[in-house]
């Protein structure tokens, strides 16, 4: 078995999303969680200076898509990947759509609210010093009001964010009451990345519940 250690911010949906593929291959791994201020010292691990980083076995590898498809290519079974072209463009779609969309969407859910950003910098400052919490509180706010403004998001009000998420999710409701899976007839890279935002979701926001009434959701979110 090869030695595999991941970097990571134990809350990040994409550390969850890379956590999930690792868990679905079956491969041992160890990690590495950068909690408060350490979170600085992540920035020489790759080129962008964010988490998910692998080592594998000496090779350093970057970016949740792109560890996802060097494991896949190093242990292809199980799949990761559907092998029909149609259902593999599915995937790739919801992959996007969970990494590039529904990303901001747990961002927001996050860091927008302030008992909610409080309990997500605890557990980002996990065994730290406690004065790093404020530090770490502070810097991240700023951060993020500005990604969601240029983004979008962050210039509307709470409601109208809550009722586009929400919207999202009977969606998905729906399309799960006809189908275990996103894609297919397996999970697939398509299911771990919708269900590592939603998991995140699901660990810190108010809108938990919601998720929950959502049966046929709430039976998928249970796989991951």
């Amino acid at each position: 078995m090869p030695e595999i250690v991941l970097h990571q911010w134990e809350i990040s949906p994409f550390c969850g999303k890379v956590r999930r593929i690792l868990t679905h291959k079956g491969l041992g791994f160890q990690t590495i969680n950068y909690n408060g201020l350490r979170g600085r010292k992540a920035a020489g691990l790759s080129g962008p200076g964010t988490l998910p980083v692998i080592d594998y076995d000496g090779e350093r590898v970057q970016d949740s898509t792109d560890i996802a498809a060097f494991l896949e290519a190093k242990h292809p079974e199980p799949p990761l990947f559907p092998t029909d072209p149609v259902a593999r463009a599915k995937a790739h779609f919801w992959e996007d759509w969970a990494d590039e969309s529904l990303y901001w969407f747990e961002v927001y859910l996050r860091f927008a609210y302030d008992d909610v950003r409080a309990k997500a910098i605890g557990l980002l400052s996990e065994g730290r010093p406690g004065f790093e919490r404020a530090l770490l509180g502070a810097a991240l706010k700023g951060r993020f009001k500005k990604k969601l403004a240029a983004q979008g998001l962050g210039k509307l009000p709470p409601a109208k964010v809550e009722e586009k998420f929400l919207a999202h999710v009977d969606a998905l409701e729906a399309l799960l009451a006809t189908q275990p899976w996103l894609v297919g007839s397996a999970r697939t890279i398509a299911d771990i990345a919708v269900q590592s935002q939603l998991a995140e979701i699901n660990r810190t926001s108010h809108l938990a519940p919601e998720l929950q009434k959502r049966a046929h959701v709430a039976k998928w979110l249970a796989t991951a």
